[in-house]
């Protein structure tokens, strides 16, 4: 989880070479296949996202799964999911379901407050 995290706080996806299998999925099919694409992730959340942190709040893992709630937080200086940039902070509750391969994560489904990170960059009212 470490190298995760590291890979999104230091805006460096060389990180995930030390915790991605080389084949990873992701859920969101029109990310490309294997550590290529969240790299690729990383790098847009980077250039979007100034003072980016993605902070771990609670590991579970059981067999071939691990579930971590995270809080992901920063100030919004490009546009995100549609929503142009708005120079605002934000810091919404992030969970990510994953599957442990060979020792490394595989894949992911992950559930992020939109409602919350909208209403904080401004697109929906308070």
């Amino acid at each position: 989880m470490e190298h995760f995290l590291a890979a999104y706080n230091e805006g460096d996806p060389r990180h995930l070479d030390h915790c991605l299998h080389p084949e990873y999925r992701h859920p969101n099919p029109a990310v490309e296949r294997g550590i290529e694409g969240m790299r690729a992730a990383i790098r847009r959340w980077a250039s979007t996202v100034e003072d980016l942190s993605l902070t771990l709040d609670d590991l579970v893992v059981e067999g071939d799964k691990a579930v971590a709630r995270m809080t992901f937080s920063g100030r919004q200086v490009g546009p995100i999911l549609g929503i142009p940039a708005s120079g605002r902070r934000f810091s919404v509750g992030l969970i990510d379901i994953f599957l442990i391969e060979d020792g490394l994560f595989a894949q992911h489904w992950d559930e992020m407050d939109l409602l919350g990170l909208h209403r904080q960059l401004g697109a929906l009212p308070d």
